[in-house]
């Protein structure tokens, strides 16, 4: 069988790895190993170690990269198109409308004409004004199964046929919450926004004092490393410190969404400082509220009680233990739901290609 993934990123960014690497392992879940992937991403040559087809999806001064147009313009000829899990389809401000109009806008519009079955993983969906929001709201409506992440992108969207579903780091997390020490000095993880690490975050730095740093993307347009570089960590850990914990797990502050996730996911405590809607609806999503904050409008006084607190109460430990480990048990469900869609989405070609090979 033949999968087109759309709307990949960057590996370097660690986040949108992941969403891709989910996206193709849950197709793989519901299709079988065999099954044959393409994926358009704006930077196609983080994506080789997956050893699948990618083509690149980014405008240059010479236009689009003809693979990529003769793909779009071939999806009837794949058995399943997906739209990876993310949060791409954003019009608040003009840039950012721009920047989705050129390289997500193709995507979305030939998804939505094709005749193949077409399904789009969790999404935040948003924030899109008027114009631009009647225009993605078509988009949308045309999917056969389109799948949102938060409650804000499911009431603004809700019209459109949009059903609401966690991500997809949570839908696959496998976490085992493990009772281990928990080191003394915390974990910030920062990006900046909209070209500056917000002011309140700093002060919740300096407040802290001692802590560590981990970078989480190192992307053109989505690089951490200097922002990283100047709210003063004692020293910034590889990926691998941070998410294959041996010996103690941490307290991580983290602003990117995948970045707590995926900090949760290796069994540490995590507060997430959110910039976006889909912070909100995942922390909601593990039974987390008080854990997640938005990023312009914290106290950082808070955030550092509840930093000091899972280091050092054994009580909110496990109470932080226990209600993310029921969420994402909970989240399975959601997740086999997801597979048996993606299947039945299939089940006609692929009883053709059966009946064909006898």
């Amino acid at each position: 069988m033949k999968v087109a993934l759309l709307h990949g990123y960057s590996a370097e960014n660690a986040g949108d790895g992941l969403l891709v690497e989910e996206s193709i392992e849950i197709v793989r879940e519901a299709l079988g190993p065999d099954v044959d992937c393409t994926l358009a991403a704006s930077h196609p040559e983080t994506f080789g170690h997956l050893g699948i087809r990618v083509v690149d999806s980014a405008p240059s001064r010479r236009g689009y990269d003809r693979e990529y147009l003769r793909l779009l313009s071939t999806l009837d000829r794949f058995d399943l198109v997906v739209g990876v899990g993310g949060g791409y389809l954003r019009a608040g401000y003009l840039q950012e409308a721009a920047k989705m109009a050129l390289v997500h806008g193709p995507q979305l519009v030939a998804a939505a004409r094709t005749s193949t079955p077409t399904v789009y993983l969790p999404q935040s969906v948003g924030p899109a004004r008027s114009f631009a929001h009647r225009l993605v709201g078509r988009g949308v409506r045309s999917i056969d199964r389109f799948c949102v992440r938060d409650d804000r992108s499911a009431n603004e969207f809700g019209r459109y046929g949009v059903d609401r579903v966690p991500d997809l780091a949570i839908l696959s997390a496998d976490t085992e919450f493990r009772d281990l020490p928990v080191a003394d000095v915390p974990v910030v993880s920062v990006r900046p926004i909209r070209g500056t690490v917000p002011p309140l975050v700093v002060d919740l730095c300096r407040q802290l004092g001692t802590f560590d740093g981990y970078v989480q993307s190192e992307t053109s347009g989505n690089d951490d490393r200097a922002a990283m570089a100047s709210i003063g960590a004692d020293r910034i850990l590889t990926r691998a410190e941070l998410l294959q914990p041996v010996d103690r797990t941490r307290v991580v502050v983290a602003v990117r969404l995948h970045a707590a996730l995926m900090a949760l996911r290796a069994g540490h405590y995590v507060v997430h400082l959110a910039y976006e809607r889909k912070g909100f609806g995942a922390f909601e999503d593990l039974g987390l509220d008080e854990y997640v904050h938005n990023v312009n409008m914290f106290e950082p006084e808070r955030v550092i009680r509840q930093v000091r607190r899972l280091a050092d109460d054994p009580a909110a430990q496990v109470d932080y233990r226990r209600r993310a480990g029921a969420a994402l048990g909970a989240a399975h469900d959601a997740r086999a739901a997801l597979v048996g869609d993606l299947r039945d989405a299939t089940r006609g070609i692929r009883s053709r290609s059966e009946t064909a090979a006898r």
